[in-house]
């Protein structure tokens, strides 16, 4: 499974070179310092610090609830004020074809989201498909902030009136919320099967 960066320089297909690099280094020239060129550490350091904005940004919930005051991601905001993009994101049934072209997109809260509702019908696929990325991001938390995102602003949920959302449906939020804490249990409970297993 691929997971494909929304950036300019492929920082996975440049860590992966670096990796094989450092893999065929023998002893002696590990022992030696290690140098490379300003302007390759320059790009090192700008993916890194794009892998940060972009982990941020996917780790972000679409919708905050502070004390009293709510505020929304520009995920959400164009959820709530594009009637066509809402139209668009949401369907009343998704197929990992749904699912594939999101990654496909690169929007991986829109794909987790689409997972957490087709949990009920496909668990041990959704959990090991979301599973499968938990090396490369925090997927609990992308599954909190994919269904923070998107569960509030799904038709079949809520409707939007006056740019404001109305829930109409909370059993359904309430389904989706058992499933999304549901696959981040799954998820938090492989992820220390495997440390636990490498030790």
């Amino acid at each position: 499974m691929k997971l494909y960066m929304p950036s300019k320089n492929n920082i996975w297909g440049l860590l992966w070179v670096v990796l094989l690099g450092f893999s065929q280094v023998n002893a002696q020239e590990i022992a030696a310092e290690t140098t490379i060129p300003i302007e390759d550490a320059i790009v090192l350091l700008e993916n890194e610090e794009n892998y940060k904005i972009w982990l941020e940004a996917l780790e972000e919930p679409g919708v905050k609830i502070e004390g009293n005051t709510m505020s929304f991601s520009f995920e959400a905001k164009k959820l709530i004020a594009d009637v066509s993009y809402r139209n668009s994101v949401y369907k009343s049934e998704y197929t990992f074809e749904d699912v594939a072209q999101s990654l496909k997109s690169m929007e991986l809260q829109k794909a987790f989201w689409q997972m957490i509702t087709m949990y009920p019908n496909h668990k041990q696929e959704v959990v090991n498909y979301i599973f499968a990325y938990d090396q490369v991001i925090p997927t609990d938390k992308v599954v909190s902030a994919a269904f923070y995102t998107y569960a509030f602003f799904d038709p079949q949920i809520t409707e939007i009136v006056e740019g404001k959302p109305n829930v109409l449906r909370p059993d359904i939020f309430e389904l989706h919320l058992k499933n999304a804490n549901e696959i981040i249990y799954y998820i938090q409970y492989f992820r220390n099967e495997e440390k636990s297993t490498s030790n």
